[in-house]
């Protein structure tokens, strides 16, 4: 009679521990699927959040490069040792002009288009922090180089530098923001060749 009531105990404990164990096998299987749910929502998210920054950026940047590229053509190709003989900026000279080298119309709308770039660029600067936080190291280094070369082409252009150093200066935009686009379809896991967004042929 002990026999058996000792066997009954055993397979009793047998079942609740079969029991328990499933259990465990069964909360530790949900624990790691929830954590490979969250992480490919993870995944997601910030492919979203690098899609909408990078497309915000890029179309920024191509705004910003039309406009300096349309300033450029109100400048000349003069050789002269003096670009602004006086002054170091556009934005410094009198309201005038100045005589012979540039006349109040081409004055005016310089300056226009340069303080528009400013405030553009001021607005590109956030998009390229959030890049640099959310981005691959290489779409942020691309990411900066094409901020920079905005940049330097806006200061040529407040300098009334030659026409043919500044419209190579947006060249140098152009090129940066194909390397972006690049680095940033890369970090989006995005398959195929690249189609740059103008249509200006390629040198």
């Amino acid at each position: 009679m002990q026999a058996v009531y000792v066997v009954q105990v055993v397979t009793a404990g047998l079942g609740v521990g079969g029991t328990l164990a499933a259990a465990l096998l069964t909360q530790a299987a949900n624990r790691r699927a929830d954590r490979d749910r969250y992480s490919r929502e993870d995944r997601h998210r910030w492919l979203v959040e690098r899609q909408r920054v990078g497309t915000r950026f890029l179309a920024g940047a191509l705004a910003v490069e039309r406009n300096l590229w349309s300033l450029c053509s109100h400048l000349d190709r003069e050789d002269r040792p003096e670009r602004l003989p006086g002054h170091t900026t556009v934005l410094l000279t009198p309201e005038e002009g100045i005589p012979g080298v540039l006349d109040a119309l081409t004055r005016e709308i310089l300056i226009e288009g340069i303080e528009e770039a400013f405030a553009d660029l001021e607005g590109l600067e956030e998009l390229v922090a959030e890049i640099t936080l959310i981005g691959t190291p290489s779409e942020a280094a691309a990411a900066s180089d094409l901020m920079g070369r905005l940049a330097d082409t806006v200061g040529w252009l407040e300098s009334f530098a030659p026409f043919d150093v500044a419209a190579d200066s947006v060249e140098g935009c152009r090129t940066a923001r194909d390397l972006f686009s690049v680095e940033a379809r890369k970090s989006l896991q995005v398959d195929g060749g690249f189609t740059p967004p103008d249509r200006r042929p390629r040198a």
